[in-house]
C-alpha cells in the first residue's frame, strides 16, 4: 500500500514541478496523471499491484469533498455575487466534457474496429 501511495504522490510531485518549472498550461496534477499513464504502460505488472489501494481510494473519494464544501461556505458572498456565472460556466463546461468524451470514445472505437457491443 504504501508503495503504491509513494508512487502516485511522486507522479503528482513531479507533474507540479514540471508544470511549475516550465511554465505549462497544465495543472501538475494532470502531468502527474500523464506520467502514471506512462508507467502503467511501460510496467503493466505494477497495475495490478496497484488495484486495491486504487479500489480504497475511490471507495472513500466523497471524504475528498469535504475541503471543497467548507470553501463554500467559507467564500458564500463570492458565490452569491458571481453564482449564476459558475453555474452557467459548470453546465457549459460538463456539455463539452461529454461532447469530447463522446467523440474520444468513437474515435478510438473506430481505431480499433469495434462498431458497438455485440
Amino acid at each position: 500500500m504504501i508503495p503504491t501511495l509513494l508512487l502516485l504522490l511522486g507522479c503528482q510531485l513531479a507533474g507540479e514541478i514540471l508544470s511549475r518549472g516550465l511554465h505549462l498550461p497544465l495543472p501538475g496534477a494532470v502531468l502527474g496523471m500523464i506520467l502514471m499513464l506512462g508507467l502503467m504502460l511501460a510496467l503493466p505488472r505494477r497495475v495490478d499491484g496497484m488495484r486495491p489501494v486504487i479500489v480504497l481510494l475511490l471507495a472513500n473519494l466523497s471524504l475528498m469533498y469535504i475541503p471543497a464544501g467548507t470553501g463554500l461556505i467559507a467564500f458564500l458572498a463570492e458565490l452569491k455575487r458571481d453564482g449564476l456565472a459558475l453555474a452557467i460556466l459548470l453546465v457549459a463546461s460538463t456539455a463539452a466534457s461529454l461532447i469530447v468524451g463522446a467523440w474520444a470514445f468513437g474515435a478510438v472505437a473506430r481505431l480499433t474496429g469495434n462498431r458497438g457491443v455485440e
